[in-house]
């Protein structure tokens, strides 16, 4: 699921400087769809895709929107968890908006954001309980972004060793410090055959609380496609691995 993708990839508290990303390149028409599970248990699935901006937004080079949801085995015997969430980038990878739908049960919460924050800080955000308004105060740094194009950022970055990870994301309506580096070229094998790809390792931890940390590791094929492989990391106290299984026009192989 989107939050559980986020979560992978969040990282500890340092000031992060500005970082030079390659201007939005992802095709339009972009479908990447994972699996999702614990200790080889099925939990759920994630699809992202990528598309031109709606013509109303000017200033957008690209949409992403993602929809995840738990597999009908957790739904039923533990708890149906779904997202929908869009996000507008800038033709420099900046984000612009982001809006995210969530059902977990029987509660829906809604959230909307516009970026950049204020000079204060202070993040424009409306948040929904079940169609009421519900009070919602974040602060970020200038270069926070929202959690569905911070799964991007590993693909738009340089992927040398060594390279340095470092971002705020929002995510789960919680702001979060993202430091790591590329760690190691490796050879992995998925779904859709065996890559060449770059580890990233990372650790997160919540601007507001520094006891909650998360650490994760995140392979990126070594290729212009630069294709999120696997996400391995801990998600409510269990451990989340996200594969990816199919993408647009490719088929999974048997």
């Amino acid at each position: 699921m989107t939050l559980m993708l986020s979560a992978l990839l969040l990282a500890a508290v340092q000031v992060c400087p500005p970082q030079a990303l390659q201007a939005a390149r992802f095709p339009a028409g972009e479908v990447l769809a994972f699996r999702l599970d614990a200790l080889g248990a099925d939990v759920g699935t994630f699809e992202v895709r990528s598309s031109p901006p709606p013509a109303t937004e000017k200033r957008a080079a690209l949409e992403l929107s993602s929809r995840a949801k738990t597999s009908a085995f957790v739904s039923t015997n533990v708890a149906r968890f779904e997202v929908f969430a869009t996000a507008l980038l800038a033709p420099d990878f900046s984000p612009l908006r982001y809006r995210e739908d969530v059902d977990e049960g029987d509660t829906h919460r809604g959230t909307e954001v516009l970026f950049p924050p204020a000079a204060d800080g202070a993040v424009a955000v409306k948040a929904t309980k079940n169609g009421e308004p519900e009070p919602l105060a974040l602060e970020a740094g200038p270069e926070v972004r929202d959690m569905l194009s911070s799964f991007y950022v590993f693909r738009a970055q340089p992927m040398k060793t060594g390279a340095p990870v470092c971002m705020e994301v929002l995510a789960g309506r919680k702001i979060w410090k993202v430091v790591g580096q590329v760690a190691a070229k490796e050879s992995i094998e998925t779904p859709l055959g065996r890559f060449a790809a770059m580890r990233i390792d990372a650790e997160a931890v919540r601007t507001d609380d520094a006891k909650i940390r998360r650490e994760a590791h995140v392979w990126v094929s070594d290729d212009d496609k630069r294709l999120p492989l696997v996400a391995i990391g801990e998600v409510r106290g269990k451990v989340i691995r996200a594969t990816l299984v199919a993408t647009s026009g490719s088929r999974r192989r048997r």
